[in-house]
C-alpha cells in the first residue's frame, strides 16, 4: 500500500516537475510580466524535485555505535565480508559511508563494485564550521578561557570573508594558553578542517565515482594522530599538502579527507547470504555506516555528518560494546538522536546488537564459572525427580551480573526485548566460511586473521558450546524465554542471521511509513505552490495587454526559417552515416552483435577443448551408457562438427536473427537510428514549432476553410505534425515498407561461405572429420584452420547484412526525400499567398485569445494531487 502511495507521489512530482523544466528551455515570458511568476516556477520546479526525490529515496538503515565496538566488522559479517568496508584506526575523525546494496544470485563471494566520494558543498561546509564552532564554545566555557578569547569567538560569524583565516587566529592564541585536553582535541580538528578548506576547497560539491578499491582502502584509512597533545607546539600540528592534481588518489584522499561528506560503496550480495526480497517496492537499500562516536577525542565533524545523514534513516541499528558493559557513552548518542529528531518515538524505530558478545568479561566476579555451573548436567537428574528451583531468565540474570548489566544497557533503548541482539561477528563469519568453499568472507589478509582467531585455542568453542547449552536448559523451562532465542541465535551463528531478518522486518513495518510521512509532506507544499501559481496566472489572465500585430512577420520568418531547415537537412540525406543513441554508426553496431552471435557459438569451444598440440582429435569411444545399453537417441550435448553442414543451421538462424536486428537497429519506433534522426529535426525546428503554434490556431483556419477550401491545405500541414518530424515515423516506414510485417530479404543459403551438400556433393568435410590411412605429413594446426573459419563466417554474414542495412537506409531515405519535398513545395507556396498569412495574423483574432505560454502554465496547475 505505501510503495503504491509512494509511486503515486512520485507520478505527480515528475509530472510538475517535467513540465517547468520543458518550458523553463522553451518558454519566452514578455518584458511586461512581473519577476513573481518566474521565481513562482522556480519554486515550483524544487518543491517537485523534492517530491521525487522524496518518493524514489532508498530506505536506509543507520548504524550507529561507541568507538571500537565492532561496528564495521558487524557490517561486514552482515554483507558476508568481513573487511568491504576502510577502517581507520584514529578516533579522531571518520567518514559516513552508506553501501547500496546489490541482489546478486548463487552463492557467491560479496562484492564490492565500487568506491565513490562525495565533498561537502559550500554551504555544507559553512554549516559545518559554525557546528564546530558552536561546540568551541562550550568547551571554551568548561575551559574556562579568559573573557576576551571567549568573545572574540562568540564573534565569529561564518558568513564574513575573513572567517577562515579569524578561526585560526583565534585557535593559535587559545592553543597557546590553555592545555584542556578536550579543547585542544577540538582546536586541533578545527585547525586541520580550515586548512584542508584554504588548500582543497577546489573540491567542494564534487563526486567522484569509480574509485579504484585499493586507492579507496589506503586514502580513508588514516595514520594515528599525535596523543600527546598537551606538549605539542602550535607550529607542529600535522597540516594537509597543498593540492596538486584534482585526481582521485591515495594522497588526495588523505588530504581533503575532513572535506569528505560521504563515502558510497555499491556492494553485491548473495541472496544465500542476504535475501533482500522482502523489500519488493523499494528502488534501493542502503546501510548507512556512522562514525564510531564516543572515543575521547571523537571529531565534532563526525558528529555533524552523523546529524545531518541521521535526518534520512528510517531504521536505527546501535551497537554497545559487549566487551565493556554498561557504559554511559551509548546513551550519549541516544540523547543527540532525540534531540535531532524531536518529537519521534525513537524507541519504535531502534534494534539493539551487543557486539563483541564472545568478548564478554566473563571473568569479572567469577561469572564463567558461575556460567559452568549453571550447565552443569548431572546423570542423576534423568532418574530423580528434579527437586531445585527450575532455570530461568531471572535466576540467569541474577547469577551473571555482567550478562544482566549488558541485557539492562541494551532494554534502555528499545521498548521490545525481541529487537535486541546478542552478536559475534566472528563467529559469523566463520560460519560463513564454512558452509561454502568457494565463498571468500574477506580479504587474504582478513582471512589469515580469521583463521587465527579460530585455531588460537579451543576457547572460544568452547565458550560457543556454553552458551548453546544454557539456552537449551533456559527453553527446556521456557519455550518463550527471549534470552534463550537470543543466546541461540547468538551460539548458532552469530546472531548474524536472525538481525539481517530483523532488519528487513523492522524496515517494511516501519520504514515505507517514514518514507510516505516525508513523501505526503513534500507534496502537500508543491500544492501549495501549485495554487500560488494559479492565483498568479488568474491576476495576469485580466492583465494581458493587447499586442502590436506583429504575429504576420512572426509567422512569416517561422515558415521560412521551416522552409531552409528542411531544405538543408534533405540536401544532407545519404552524407551522413546513421548512428544509435551513443553516436555509434549503425554498420558498427550491427557488426558488433554480429561477432558477439557467431563467437557465442558452442562449436568453437568444443572444437578447441578436443584440441591436443594444435590437432583436433575426435573422442575414440562412445558414452559408457551407449556402450551398456546400446544404441540409444542422441543425448542434447552439441555434437563436435566435422563438415561444413554441421554450421550451417546455427549460421541460418543467426542470419534471420540478425536481419531483424539490423531492421530493430535502424527503424525501431523507439530507439531506432531513423527515429533518433527525426527527433534531431524536430529539436532543430523547435523555435519554429512555437512561435506557429501559437500563432496558428485550428478555430482560424476552421473559419478560413468556410472562406476559400483551396488556400487551407499548407495550413493544414503545419497544425497537423508538418512542425513535428518525429511524428512522422511511422508513416514513413510504412512509405518505404520497414514495418515489422516486411518480408525477409536476405537468404541465409547466399551467405553460406562454406561448401554444402547437395544431390552431387557431400560438402566440406574438416581434417579432424577425416577418416582412411595415416600419412607421414605433419599435420595443419586445426586451431588456426577453425580460427580461420570462424572470420570467414562474420566476414561472409558482416558483408551482406551491412549492405542490406545500407539499402533500407536508402529506402527511407528516398520516401523521406520525396515527403519533405512535398510539404517544402506547400510551405512556399504559402509563403506567396501573402493576403492568407494577414488574414490569419488579423489582430481581432490575436485579441480573442490567450497567449500560448499563459495557456501552457495553467496546464500545469490542472495537474491532479494525489491527496492524502
Amino acid at each position: 500500500m505505501e510503495t503504491e502511495k509512494l509511486n503515486h507521489y512520485k507520478q505527480y512530482g515528475k509530472s510538475i516537475g517535467e513540465t517547468v523544466e520543458s518550458l523553463s528551455q522553451s518558454l519566452s515570458l514578455p518584458e511586461w510580466v512581473t519577476a513573481s511568476l518566474p521565481n513562482a516556477l522556480s519554486r515550483l520546479g524544487e518543491a517537485a524535485k523534492k517530491t521525487v526525490d522524496r518518493a524514489t529515496s532508498p530506505v536506509k538503515i543507520g548504524v550507529m555505535g561507541e568507538f571500537n565496538a565492532g561496528k564495521t566488522l558487524l557490517l561486514g559479517s552482515l554483507i558476508g565480508y568481513g573487511d568491504a568496508l576502510p577502517v581507520s584506526a584514529n578516533p579522531t575523525t571518520g567518514n559516513v559511508t552508506a553501501i547500496h546494496l546489490i541482489q546478486q544470485e548463487g552463492f557467491q563471494t560479496t562484492r564490492v563494485e565500487e568506491f565513490a566520494v562525495e565533498y561537502l558543498s559550500d554551504a555544507e561546509v559553512k554549516e559545518c564550521l559554525d557546528f564546530m564552532l558552536k561546540e568551541a564554545q562550550k568547551r571554551a566555557t568548561d575551559a574556562r578561557i579568559n573573557s576576551e578569547q571567549l568573545k572574540a569567538l562568540q564573534r565569529l560569524n561564518v558568513n564574513d570573508i575573513g572567517i577562515w583565516q579569524d578561526t585560526i587566529n583565534w585557535c593559535e592564541t587559545v592553543w597557546k594558553s590553555s592545555n584542556n585536553l578536550d579543547l585542544r582535541y577540538l582546536l586541533r580538528e578545527l585547525i586541520l578542517f580550515v586548512r584542508t578548506y584554504e588548500r582543497w576547497g577546489i573540491l567542494l560539491g564534487k563526486q567522484y565515482s569509480q574509485i579504484d578499491p585499493i586507492v579507496a582502502r589506503q586514502g580513508l584509512q588514516l595514520a594515528d594522530a599525535e596523543m600527546d597533545i598537551q606538549n605539542l607546539r602550535f607550529e607542529d600540528i600535522p597540516l594537509p599538502a597543498p593540492g596538486k592534481s584534482h585526481q582521485v588518489s591515495v594522497e588526495s584522499l588523505q588530504n581533503s579527507f575532513p572535506l569528505i561528506r560521504r563515502v558510497n560503496l555499491k556492494v553485491r550480495v548473495s541472496r544465500d547470504i542476504w535475501d533482500l526480497s522482502g523489500l519488493a517496492g523499494a528502488e534501493e537499500f542502503i546501510l548507512l555506516d556512522f562514525p564510531g562516536l564516543g572515543a575521547a577525542n571523537s571529531g565534532v565533524r563526525d558528529t555533524f555528518l552523523s546529524l545531518r545523514e541521521l535526518e534520512e534513516v528510517q531504521t536505527i541499528l546501535i551497537i554497545l560494546k559487549g566487551n565493556e558493559p554498561g557504559g554511559a557513552t551509548a546513551n550519549k548518542i541516544f540523547t543527540m538522536m532525540q534531540q535531532q529528531k524531536p518529537g519521534v518515538n525513537l524507541k519504535e524505530r531502534i534494534l539493539l546488537g551487543v557486539g563483541r558478545f564472545d568478548q564478554l568479561p566473563l571473568e569479572n566476579e567469577g561469572g564463567e564459572r558461575i556460567l559452568d555451573e549453571m550447565i552443569e548436567e548431572n546423570a542423576i537428574d534423568d532418574i530423580l525427580p528434579f527437586e531445585d528451583e527450575p532455570l530461568s531468565e531471572n535466576s540467569v540474570l541474577e547469577k551473571l551480573k555482567v550478562l544482566k548489566t549488558t541485557i539492562a544497557s541494551a532494554q534502555a533503548f528499545t521498548t521490545e526485548k525481541n529487537r535486541i541482539f546478542l552478536l559475534s561477528p566472528l563467529w559469523g563469519l566463520g560460519d560463513l566460511a564454512k558452509n561454502s568453499s568457494n565463498v571468500q568472507v574477506g580479504s587474504p589478509e582478513f582471512m589469515a586473521n580469521l583463521d587465527y582467531l579460530f585455531d588460537r585455542g579451543d576457547k572460544s568453542r568452547q565458550l560457543r558450546e556454553k552458551w548453546q547449552r544454557l539456552s537449551e536448559k533456559l527453553q527446556r523451562s521456557d519455550r518463550r524465554s527471549t534470552l534463550a532465542r537470543q543466546l541461540g541465535d547468538l551460539a548458532e551463528n552469530g546472531g548474524i542471521v536472525r538481525l539481517r531478518e530483523s532488519i528487513l522486518n523492522h524496515v517494511k513495518e516501519h520504514g515505507f511509513k517514514q518514507l510516505l510521512d516525508d513523501t505526503r509532506s513534500a507534496a502537500e507544499i508543491l500544492h501549495k505552490q501549485q495554487d500560488e501559481l494559479r492565483h498568479l496566472l488568474e491576476g495576469i489572465e485580466h492583465d494581458i495587454p493587447i499586442p502590436e500585430n506583429k504575429n504576420f512577420v512572426k509567422l512569416r520568418e517561422a515558415i521560412e526559417s521551416l522552409v531552409k531547415t528542411y531544405n538543408e537537412f534533405q540536401q544532407d540525406l545519404g552524407k551522413k552515416s546513421l548512428q544509435d543513441r551513443r553516436g555509434v554508426q549503425v554498420s558498427e553496431v550491427i557488426k558488433d552483435e554480429l561477432i558477439f552471435r557467431i563467437f557465442s557459438w558452442p562449436h568453437w569451444n568444443l572444437l578447441f577443448q578436443q584440441a591436443d598440440d594444435g590437432i583436433i582429435k575426435l573422442p575414440e569411444s562412445t558414452n559408457i551408457v551407449d556402450e551398456i545399453l546400446g544404441d540409444l537417441e542422441a543425448g542434447d550435448d552439441t555434437r563436435i562438427p566435422v563438415q561444413s553442414e554441421d554450421f550451417y543451421p546455427e549460421f541460418a538462424e543467426m542470419v534471420g536473427e540478425m536481419e531483424t536486428f539490423t531492421r530493430e537497429t535502424i527503424a525501431n519506433p523507439q530507439n531506432g537510428a531513423i527515429a533518433l534522426l527525426l527527433n534531431e529535426l524536430s529539436v532543430k525546428v523547435q523555435n519554429e514549432r512555437n512561435a506557429i503554434a501559437e500563432i496558428l490556431l485550428t478555430d482560424k483556419i476552421e473559419e478560413i476553410k468556410q472562406k476559400n477550401r483551396e488556400n487551407v491545405r499548407s495550413l493544414q500541414i503545419l497544425v497537423r505534425g508538418g512542425t513535428e518530424p518525429k511524428t512522422w515515423l511511422n508513416g514513413l516506414l510504412k512509405q518505404a515498407k520497414l514495418t515489422e510485417n516486411s518480408e525477409t530479404k536476405i537468404k541465409p543459403e547466399k551467405l553460406f561461405p562454406l561448401a554444402r551438400a547437395n544431390n552431387n556433393k557431400n560438402g566440406l568435410t574438416f581434417a579432424w572429420g577425416q577418416t582412411g590411412s595415416k600419412t607421414d605429413r605433419t599435420p595443419a594446426n586445426n586451431q588456426i584452420l577453425v580460427l580461420r573459419l570462424r572470420d570467414e563466417m562474420v566476414a561472409s554474414a558482416g558483408l551482406h547484412l551491412v549492405e542490406f542495412a545500407s539499402e533500407v537506409n536508402q529506402k527511407f531515405d528516398n520516401s523521406l526525400r520525396e515527403f519533405l519535398k512535398g510539404i517544402i513545395s506547400d510551405l512556399q507556396k504559402l509563403l506567396q499567398n501573402e493576403v492568407l498569412l494577414r488574414d490569419i495574423t488579423a489582430e481581432d483574432m490575436v485579441n480573442r485569445s490567450v497567449p500560448q505560454w499563459w495557456q501552457s502554465l495553467w496546464q500545469i496547475t490542472e495537474i491532479t494531487y494525489p491527496g492524502g
